[in-house]
């Protein structure tokens, strides 16, 4: 009511002005009561508009009524619970999404994990079929400990040779003979051959007769040429395994693979002619061991003849193992089975 009242007096008092050629024949002190009127009312108009406004804000200072504080009250606590079961259910969609953003990541990783095993599977599959995966053999079997056990009492036997105890160094050397013949029979009737065996057994044979002909010329009990022709043989083909070794050996070739002799990489079949040598090799040093003692023997029981007759046989015997042994080590090298390489 006072903002219209306010308007209306604003109003007339500024157009009444422009109506100043309709006030033509009327008096003059009219218009102007008139207009004094009209402005009295906007004067006081606008002042009931500025009490107003002063009212409002004292009211505004007064302190609230208890029905107002309480509907305050209870604004704020709907406000209050909103906010929390707002609060709520974003946390509990959050946990929801979490759990179920790790459910997937756990299931990608698992996903993930599964190929890369089956990818890793199939690359070892295809490297084996591209790389053949080596062969390793089971080397600890009875007639190659019978073998190592030969190859352990060969320098004990030179030993005893030189120190002229002739009884330790012959029934080591009849030990060595009777398990050469020994491990053979076992490899074959039980079926424990292997491709080491085939090696070690005539390297221990080998070993034996060398050290036994090193010392027994030392000792000047057989001739220097067949020691050489022994010694030679032997050695000759020493440094033939060695280089086969080498180059049958499959890649890479490396110092811990070449001594490896589980991982087999060539086999080697004694010739017929190898296998007589070494026989009449072994009773040849055998017979030259006990030489002395069997000569004193012979001539106090059975008289110079009997002596004569023995050393008849050493001689045509030393004649027999210088040709066999020529012979067999010119056979390896003629040979076509005598050496095989293995395919890896």
């Amino acid at each position: 009511m006072i903002k219209s009242s306010r308007a209306l007096g604003l109003g007339v008092l500024c157009i009444t002005p422009s109506f100043g050629w309709y006030s033509r024949g009327v008096p003059t002190r009219l218009i102007s009561f008139s207009n004094q009127y009209l402005f009295n009312i906007s004067i006081r108009n606008f002042c009931g508009t500025t009490i107003y406004r002063n009212e409002i804000k004292e009211k505004r200072n007064e302190p609230l009524g208890d029905a107002t504080k309480k509907i305050i009250r209870n604004h704020a606590q709907k406000f209050i619970k909103e906010t929390q079961a707002s609060s709520a259910k974003a946390i509990k969609d959050g946990k929801a999404k979490y759990q179920m953003n790790k459910k997937q990541i756990q299931e990608k990783s698992k996903e993930l994990k599964e190929k890369t095993i089956q990818k890793s599977n199939d690359l070892k599959q295809n490297i084996k079929k591209i790389i053949p995966p080596e062969i390793h053999e089971n080397i600890y079997t009875i007639p190659n400990m019978l073998t190592l056990t030969r190859l352990l009492s060969a320098p004990v036997v030179g030993y005893m040779i030189l120190h002229g105890q002739v009884a330790i160094a012959l029934a080591l050397f009849t030990y060595s003979c009777i398990t050469d013949f020994l491990d053979g029979f076992i490899a074959r009737h039980w079926n424990l051959r292997s491709v080491v065996g085939s090696i070690i057994d005539p390297l221990a044979d080998k070993m034996l007769m060398m050290i036994c002909t090193v010392c027994l010329a030392l000792t000047s009990e057989i001739p220097l040429y067949l020691g050489m022709l022994i010694i030679g043989r032997d050695v000759g083909l020493g440094l033939s395994a060695v280089v086969i070794r080498y180059l049958s050996l499959p890649p890479p070739k490396t110092f811990w693979r070449y001594w490896d002799f589980s991982i087999p990489s060539v086999e080697v079949h004694p010739t017929m002619i190898s296998k007589v040598n070494t026989a009449l090799q072994m009773l040849y040093l055998g017979s030259m061991m006990i030489k002395p003692v069997f000569l004193m023997y012979l001539s106090e029981r059975f008289g110079p003849e009997t002596t004569t007759m023995f050393l008849t046989y050493i001689q045509y015997l030393e004649w027999t193992v210088a040709t066999t042994t020529l012979w067999s080590g010119l056979s390896y090298l003629f040979s076509r089975n005598a050496v095989k390489f293995l395919k890896q």
